[in-house]
């Protein structure tokens, strides 16, 4: 396999980043979700979903 034929690899997301959009989801600001999906390619479905599971932890009831 040459250096030009490989592919590029995915993106990892960890949990803290997770933790850190989902806060912001919580707050109405989207901007760290929208950056996590955009790196995370054809994997943004997937961690929208966990980002947005995890922002009811962090959304205010009432």
């Amino acid at each position: 396999m040459g250096l030009f034929t490989r592919k590029p690899t995915q993106a990892t997301i960890t949990d803290d980043e997770i933790d850190a959009a989902a806060r912001g989801i919580a707050r109405d600001d989207s901007t760290i979700a929208d950056q996590l999906c955009d790196r995370a390619g054809k994997d943004s479905r997937s961690v929208a979903m966990a980002i947005l599971a995890r922002s009811v932890d962090y959304t205010p009831q009432g």
